[in-house]
């Protein structure tokens, strides 16, 4: 299947600045997606759409390594609870597609273990975010936004657990494969 046409972006008059102008279904048919494309697909379709998104693209090849780089940070950190959305074998493999980021650039792991920290219920205290900040953690063990209170929990995670950093909601996160870790209760 020949990829559509997909128009050109046109100035805006008020704010002078160059917006794409996407037609949405000529996206969806398209054999290939720039990460822009893709990008404005997830914002369509809603934050909890990009992890499937996500999968389905890139496995029917209609996105590219570098988009899954460029963006799985942000999927995984504004899907809400996004392992409810793709199971761990599949967010496994998508970020060894991305390798590890820095706010969706590629960078070196850390070369040491990382203590990080996570507030949570107890059921799901082994789940992949994490933060640097504890202030961060206190706050989501206080429960907000609809959250019940819980705890707050420690790890220390070794370089190769560490999946990627992002911090563009400023709550120093990073996304940690949590399988065989120890994970400890902070007493407050």
């Amino acid at each position: 299947m020949k990829s559509p046409t997909i128009p050109p972006p046109v100035a805006t008059g008020l704010t002078r600045q160059v917006v794409p102008r996407y037609d949405y279904e000529q996206l969806l048919a398209a054999d290939r997606l720039t990460t822009g494309e893709f990008s404005y697909l997830v914002g369509r379709e809603g934050r909890n759409s990009g992890p499937e998104l996500l999968l389905e693209m890139y496995d029917d090849d209609k996105i590219k390594a570098d988009t899954v780089t460029a963006l799985i940070g942000g999927i995984w950190s504004g899907a809400e609870f996004p392992d409810r959305h793709l199971d761990r074998d599949d967010w496994r493999w998508l970020f060894k597609v991305a390798g590890f980021t820095v706010d969706g650039i590629p960078a070196d792991r850390p070369d040491h273990p990382v203590l990080l920290w996570r507030g949570t219920v107890p059921e799901r205290r082994t789940d992949w975010s994490w933060t640097t900040d504890r202030a961060v953690a206190e706050r989501f063990a206080a429960g907000s936004g609809g959250r019940p209170p819980g705890r707050v929990y420690t790890l220390l995670a070794p370089p190769e657990a560490l999946l990627c950093a992002y911090n563009g909601r400023q709550e120093a996160e990073y996304v940690v494969d949590t399988r065989g870790l120890t994970v400890h209760e902070v007493n407050l």
